[in-house]
């Protein structure tokens, strides 16, 4: 349970039980899940794909009721605290924390003391203070863009023609213009000056001296698609041609050992798509992504109605990235700058998307246009009839490549090496050898025949390359590594008991608990009847009671019967109860017969000793007649002595 697992019960400065249940009550779990999993109503549950390992079939089952988790196919599963615990990489403690602040409950902690306060800050997982920490500097940049300092972002802002919605929903600030403003704050505030540094928000200068690496800046927090805050990235404001136009957080590696590899890296910008947080709801209604190449483009868009736009950090679209779209689009419309760079960057996108398994559109805009000026010129209408406009991805790209070549022979061999990378990335052979015909049909308009022969031969080389073999995620331990399995009845009786813990007295009544051959079922049964001749056992005990479990076949079996639908209805818990415990005494008696006419088999067995195995083999004979003859209810009573 809460109290006796976590051990966050009674002591100085820890979380109340109380406090905790509070929170999960007021939680909405499948808000909090479909923060990183898309989930479909499947009966009494919700299921999607685990985000815990690599699945195409779903097997993540959601149960709202109970606030519980359970994959079929890894095992992970738990309450809504441990799920964000596992997909945020904090620890008990911060996930609660982070929890309370969502529902807006301000924790208490019991009589915490000055060292109470010390001993808390130390135990937060770097992760953790990470967050804190990125958070804090947030409310910071917020704040400034208010005051005096805060002008010229605002002028910014304004001259962008961003309105005060759009800059609250996107959490837009302004850096200070001092030295070490932002240092100063943070430092009074109880954050250590190495974590500042190490976070990326403060930098050591040549001399030795530490300073605010944004300065005089707007400021884009950056956030993961669960809404994590990570980084951040700035817009210079001091029109200084020596300065960086945009700079973003540094990169961040967790080197401590509490931080697994999932969690490895709080910070990549390879890893990150700006927007995805704020888009994320409206490109799973859509299914379609709009992928530009900057921040103000993302936020001009979304503010002109297109919610469901984002952009790559860093230079350009990464295979993480694509695949982070991926888990919320079916589609994606690709749309770059109207120059040579946009029309470079998204020569590379294109390969990088259609080898995430992406289908999409291939968006042109006219010369020296950014989606952000092409908005604020020609308005939110003539943007989306670009959009119902554009070629299909493949052939987009192809029209481009080819729009380069003047058909000589040494114009068209560049042009076919350069769409190596996108042949090789589709991964249906129709589609390739469909894409890979409009290629050739493109590239020989005009030619003599003796071309296309040149050209096919070429093209037939372009084959697939091997398949990428991605680096594993970090295996979880196995805990039900050496454990036999539980079978049908044992289930059964867990199932029963789990949704109707009532019935926990007459199963002990009826020895039904000794007949379970699975030490670990026989265990957290025996714990729960315990809890029930103490208590009622509501909800809230058999969620405590389930995570207090330790991980192995048992608490596996258990949350699946939970996320499940009940195995019978309330009026029918009692007869399956008496029917499961027949079986199980049944189970027992023909175990004891076969284990006595092994041992008559023996070699070497004494007279009497095997008139006595007979005698018990026939007294256990019997015993099963008498049992077949019974009915079930009979038989239980009898058999237990009732």
């Amino acid at each position: 349970m809460y109290g006796t697992d976590q051990g966050r019960k009674g002591d100085h400065g820890r979380i109340p039980l109380q406090a905790v249940r509070s929170v999960v009550a007021q939680t909405d779990m499948l808000a909090v899940v479909r923060e990183v999993v898309e989930l479909k109503k499947a009966g009494a549950s919700f299921k999607g794909c685990c985000p815990f390992h690599a699945e195409k079939t779903p097997s993540f089952h959601v149960s709202p009721g109970l606030k519980l988790y359970h994959c079929y196919g890894c095992g992970a599963g738990g309450d809504v605290i441990r799920f964000v615990q596992e997909t945020r990489g904090l620890n008990f403690v911060e996930a609660v924390e982070m929890l309370a602040e969502r529902v807006g409950i301000t924790l208490e902690r019991v009589a915490e003391r000055p060292e109470d306060s010390a001993r808390r800050a130390e135990a937060k997982s770097a992760r953790g203070r990470m967050l804190e920490l990125d958070r804090a500097a947030q409310a910071w940049f917020r704040s400034r863009l208010q005051l005096p300092e805060g002008l010229k972002a605002r002028e910014y802002a304004e001259k962008r023609g961003l309105t005060a919605a759009t800059i609250e929903r996107f959490g837009l600030g302004a850096s200070g213009i001092g030295w070490t403003d932002l240092l100063d704050h943070l430092t009074r505030h109880g954050f250590g000056r190495d974590d500042i540094i190490a976070i990326g928000l403060a930098k050591i200068g040549d001399k030795g001296g530490t300073y605010d690496r944004f300065r005089d800046r707007l400021m884009f927090p950056i956030y993961t698609a669960a809404g994590d805050l990570v980084g951040f990235g700035g817009r210079d404001l001091t029109g200084d041609k020596e300065v960086a136009k945009y700079i973003n957080s540094s990169e961040i590696t967790l080197d401590s050992e509490e931080d697994s590899s999932r969690f490895k890296h709080f910070y990549k910008k390879g890893d990150c798509v700006f927007g995805l947080w704020q888009a994320r709801e409206a490109i799973r209604r859509t299914r379609t992504a709009i992928v530009v190449e900057g921040n103000l483009d993302v936020i001009t868009l979304a503010q002109a109605g297109f919610d469901n736009a984002v952009c790559a950090m860093g230079t350009a679209l990464t295979d993480a990235q694509a695949k982070e779209i991926k888990r919320f689009a079916d589609r994606v419309a690709l749309v770059f700058d109207g120059d040579t760079a946009g029309r470079k960057a998204a020569m590379k996108a294109v390969p990088v998307v259609v080898g995430a398994g992406l289908e999409g559109s291939y968006v042109v805009l006219p010369q020296g246009e950014d989606p952000d000026s092409f908005v604020r010129k020609f308005g939110q209408d003539a943007f989306r009839a670009l959009l119902d406009k554009a070629p299909p991805l493949i052939d987009g790209y192809i029209d481009a490549l080819v729009g380069e070549s003047d058909h000589s022979l040494q114009a068209n061999s560049l042009i076919l090496q350069k769409a190596g990378p996108l042949l090789t990335a589709i991964p249906d052979g129709i589609s390739r050898d469909m894409a890979r015909n409009y290629l050739q049909a493109q590239l020989t308009k005009g030619a003599i025949e003796p071309h296309r022969a040149t050209f096919d031969r070429y093209l037939q080389r372009l084959v697939p390359l091997p398949p990428k073999i991605e680096a594993p995620q970090q295996a979880r331990p196995d805990p039900t590594f050496g454990e036999p399995e539980v079978d049908k009845l044992e289930q059964d009786l867990c199932a029963v008991l789990v949704w109707y813990p009532a019935l926990c007295g007459q199963a002990a009544q009826y020895g039904a608990l000794d007949l379970l051959a699975h030490a670990g079922v026989r265990l957290a049964l025996r714990d729960l009847c315990a809890i029930a001749r103490e208590r009622e056992v509501d909800t809230d005990t058999v969620t405590d009671w389930t995570q207090a479990l330790p991980d192995g076949r048992a608490r596996r079996l258990i949350l699946r019967l939970l996320v499940e639908a009940p195995l019978c209805k309330p009026d029918q818990a009692q007869g399956w109860l008496i029917q499961v415990t027949w079986r199980l005494q049944e189970r027992a008696l023909k175990s004891e017969r076969d284990d006595l006419t092994q041992q008559m088999k023996q070699r070497g067995l004494a007279l009497e000793q095997l008139v006595a195995l007979q005698a018990r083999k026939s007294d256990v004979d019997k015993r099963l007649q008498e049992f077949a003859k019974a009915g079930a209810r009979q038989a239980v009573a009898a058999a237990s002595g009732l």
